[in-house]
């Protein structure tokens, strides 16, 4: 705990999670009931071990890191567009 100038106690300030750089727009601002695994966009990495899904609207901010990288289970982002199915 800290002190204020009056000798007070202060409690800290709760840690505040920094926000994923993976999605190209905020997940949930899309179509409801979509998630990430039916967007065109998802796209599958190799990475060694195992595989990671990272969005190819934001291909140019992709580190090599967990940092950019989305999960399928979340809510679509506006920029949600469904995969088809060529005949």
């Amino acid at each position: 705990m800290n002190v204020d100038l009056f000798g007070a106690a202060v409690p800290d300030a709760p840690a505040q999670r920094e926000p994923k750089k993976g999605y190209a727009a905020r997940p949930g601002s899309g179509p409801k009931g979509m998630t990430c695994r039916t967007c065109l966009h998802a796209q599958q990495q190799d990475g060694g071990t195992r595989n990671y899904w990272k969005c190819a609207i934001i291909r140019h901010r992709w580190t090599h890191g967990p940092g950019t990288d989305i999960r399928l289970k979340s809510p679509a982002c506006f920029y949600y567009q469904p995969i088809t199915k060529k005949i």
